[in-house]
């Protein structure tokens, strides 16, 4: 059984544009998607937003937060959504008692710090061309070659430190030259 079964969750629904947590707010529980999309997000001195990761339907975020006193980030719908929020204390007392619990999250944190560690990688890459084809190779689907995203070409030039204009640019240039065949919501290596 996971974290969230058996604990009743608090629905809230949430415009696009709605903040559902910000960056020192006291911690309730964490969090899974229903319906829409929500994105993870600190903002840097400079105002500069830096996306940590967005969350769709049947995604969980925030977990981190059962063990801290106050969120680390922002958590802002990016259409309307639907959210379920499973309370601390609950949770706690679940992973207290239910050791498949534990493993559960174990399991999901593992697999949030391999795509977080993915992702810095990328972001290591200077040049725009490379780390796109970095991103679709790591993003490949069964076959090896197809990206299916649910999200906005925006959020994943956000997700990979790019910004919009020069995603869309190296995109453009990697159709061009035959190297990926663009289509909606997919984008294939050819």
């Amino acid at each position: 059984m996971g974290l969230h079964d058996e604990i009743d969750p608090a629905i809230r629904r949430l415009a696009a544009g709605e903040t559902l947590f910000a960056a020192g707010d006291e911690t309730r529980g964490f969090f899974e998607v229903r319906t829409g999309r929500v994105r993870l997000m600190r903002f840097g001195a400079d105002g500069r937003e830096t996306a940590l990761f967005t969350a769709g339907p049947g995604e969980r975020f925030a977990e981190a937060s059962l063990f801290a006193a106050r969120y680390h980030c922002d958590a802002i719908a990016l259409s309307d959504a639907m959210v379920a929020c499973f309370p601390r204390a609950a949770c706690l007392a679940r992973l207290n008692d239910d050791a498949p619990a534990r493993f559960d999250l174990t399991a999901d944190l593992a697999r949030q710090v391999m795509m977080l560690r993915s992702r810095l990688t990328l972001r290591d890459i200077r040049s725009a061309r490379e780390r796109v084809l970095a991103f679709l190779v790591a993003e490949a689907g069964d076959d090896g070659r197809t990206v299916a995203f649910g999200g906005s070409l925006r959020e994943i030039a956000s997700a990979i430190g790019l910004t919009p204009e020069a995603f869309y640019r190296t995109l453009a240039r990697l159709e061009s030259e035959g190297a990926i065949e663009r289509k909606a919501g997919r984008i294939a290596l050819t």
